[in-house]
């Protein structure tokens, strides 16, 4: 990439209107176009196929009057091919894959990864994989959060404690243990597992169910995942929401509330151990957007300790980690009281401050400039 005034992107982009697609427009896009990044998106899920997208691709490029400074894209192996990229790389353009779940879905991209300049990678567990597959050039970074986007909204503590998500796995285990110990929690999601609601698979599920299982028993990571899902449905009984008293369920929130909530709430649970891993005395922990976007709304992250959640944010002073259930209850307590309201100010203040000198989109594309 070049260190320009004015930046073109040509991202190959299956976009629709799922969140997990548009989050990067509110995230990545909007980011990048404060600082003159222009993100122009070739669609693949505009054509009738891949093979015609990988195609049309090709030429659209050659036609295009726009010199773009790099070609990067998200998708996997069935959806951009090692021969389109190879061609890319021989009209001169610098190429960038993004693996945003390498942690416990690297083999999407075993096929294509080695035919790129730049692969980031945003779990570091699974880097000596990408290595042995070839790649040359790998950076890890992790997510980070859109300062403009998520801001400091404070108008007055809410206490109790927030979880903005699906609850699952890992997830519902938490928030059962903070709600049997007399702690509310404000849950905002339109998607509740309970027994009635567990949905039948179909054949084309089951295929890639057997796909995912053969892949998942090649690492050591996704056996990890597999040992955890088979523990919890042998022996743990927690595996739906325990109806009770402390338990507030709500519907999901827009962006815009998800910032007024965040910068508001006096705890907002960050939930990184990975589905049912939670289980195992070792759990594979990954950080979500939510790690980045708590503190850059100003508010204060709970989560469980990992050695590298601790070097991006300060425990006690930018955010909040626990090493034991205990220890989660004590904490959660202690700054739930509206005596500790000087303290969490403090802390409020600060993560937003690290958040913004350290964890935005700029700062990690600011890395993959000197790299490319």
């Amino acid at each position: 990439m070049k260190n320009n005034l004015s930046m073109k992107i040509l991202y190959y982009f299956a976009e629709d209107s799922s969140y997990m697609s548009q989050w990067q427009r509110i995230h990545i896009f909007d980011e990048l176009s404060h600082y003159n990044y222009n993100i122009d998106v070739f669609n693949p899920l505009d054509y009738e196929s891949y093979d015609e997208s990988n195609e049309k691709l090709i030429k659209s490029i050659n036609k295009c009057n726009v010199k773009y400074d790099i070609f990067m894209t998200c998708v996997g192996s069935d959806s951009i091919y090692s021969e389109t990229i190879d061609k890319i790389k021989k009209l001169g353009l610098p190429t960038l894959l993004i693996c945003f779940d390498n942690l416990h879905a690297p083999y999407m991209h075993k096929k294509i990864a080695p035919h790129f300049d730049l692969v980031w990678l945003t779990s570091y567990e699974t880097k000596l994989m990408f290595e042995n597959w070839g790649c040359q050039n790998i950076v890890v970074q992790p997510y980070a959060a859109n300062p403009f986007q998520f801001k400091p909204y404070w108008k007055e503590t809410i206490s109790s404690v927030s979880f903005i998500g699906t609850p699952y796995g890992g997830r519902i285990n938490k928030l059962n243990l903070l709600t049997n110990s007399n702690i509310q929690c404000d849950v905002f999601t339109d998607n509740i597992a309970t027994k009635a609601n567990i949905k039948k698979i179909n054949f084309y599920q089951y295929n890639d169910l057997y796909i995912n299982l053969i892949n998942s028993l090649k690492f050591k990571i996704g056996r990890k995942v597999l040992l955890g899902a088979i523990i919890n449905k042998l022996f743990n009984k927690n595996s739906v929401l325990e109806s009770n008293s402390n338990l507030i369920l709500n519907p999901s929130v827009s962006f815009d509330e998800m910032q007024y909530l965040y910068s508001n709430y006096a705890l907002s649970l960050n939930i990184t151990e990975l589905r049912n891993t939670y289980i195992l005395k070792k759990p594979v922990h990954k950080l979500h957007l939510r790690t980045f976007e708590i503190p850059m709304c100003g508010g204060i992250e709970i989560a469980s300790y990992t050695d590298e959640l601790s070097t991006y944010f300060e425990d006690g002073k930018e955010i909040v980690l626990y090493k034991s259930e205990d220890e989660l209850i004590s904490k959660t307590k202690f700054y739930l009281d509206k005596k500790n309201i000087d303290i969490c100010l403090r802390i409020r203040e600060k993560a937003r401050k690290r958040a913004e000198s350290d964890h935005t989109w700029m700062c990690r594309f600011k890395i993959l400039d000197s790299l490319c």
